[in-house]
């Protein structure tokens, strides 16, 4: 044999002994790579879901609050109402029994007088017949009416107000709740980060089994939680 086909022998050897033979990745490799990758799907599913429930909490909230003043307005707008029509009604009272006086001493000119004060439905009763007020006391019944429909429409407004700023609530408490479960999957990710570190074997099975405990608690917790959608 040549020398130089010598050489192209040991060259040959010496590059087989070098180059190393392709590491296949152990079970528990596998294992360790499925679950970082299932915990950061469902970390970024759980970070997605918290946004969600912020907004609609954002929307809950600004809704409620639109709604009580709302409710406000139409409050203050009925308790207005109601305080025009207590004076009306004082006044008429009072005008009336000094028409009625007047007119029964036979003073016209102050009777009169009282009389133009008197509200426009009760000038119409008395003039078609004084022993009949049914169109004035109609009248009075139907501005008791509107006013009360007024507060009735204020309560439910102000109800309708609180259901809102109850769900806003509970979007926050939900929003918090994948918060953490967020957190949770980041710590999953963390063990799961160490069991990937080339250390010993029982150290690599104890991250995956702390890692994986965390994984499955945290998946049952996110799995009881209402979606957003």
């Amino acid at each position: 044999m040549s020398d130089e086909t010598k050489n192209e022998t040991v060259n040959v050897s010496v590059n087989n002994a070098v180059l190393p033979k392709d590491e296949k990745a152990t079970k528990l490799e596998v294992i360790i790579t499925v679950l970082l990758g299932v915990a950061t799907v469902l970390g970024a599913l759980a970070a997605y879901f918290a946004a969600l429930w912020g907004g609609n909490q954002q929307s809950s909230y600004a809704q409620s609050i639109s709604e009580t003043n709302h409710a406000n307005t139409v409050y203050l707008e009925a308790l207005n109402e109601l305080s025009q029509f207590e004076i009306d009604e004082l006044s008429d009272d009072v005008v009336y029994s000094e028409w009625k006086e007047n007119l029964e001493k036979g003073d016209i000119i102050d009777a009169e007088y009282f009389f133009s004060k008197l509200s426009e439905s009760l000038q119409k009763d008395l003039q078609e017949n004084p022993n009949d007020l049914t169109e004035y006391e109609k009248e009075m019944i139907e501005k008791e009416k509107s006013i009360r429909a007024r507060f009735e429409e204020a309560d439910e407004r102000f109800d309708s107000a609180d259901e809102l700023m109850k769900k806003g609530n509970e979007a926050n408490g939900y929003g918090d709740d994948f918060t953490l479960c967020t957190v949770l999957f980041t710590v999953v990710l963390f063990f799961l980060g160490l069991a990937s570190l080339k250390t010993k074997e029982s150290l690599q099975k104890a991250y995956v089994g702390i890692g994986g405990f965390i994984l499955l608690f945290t998946v049952i917790r996110m799995l009881t939680l209402p979606f957003p959608f």
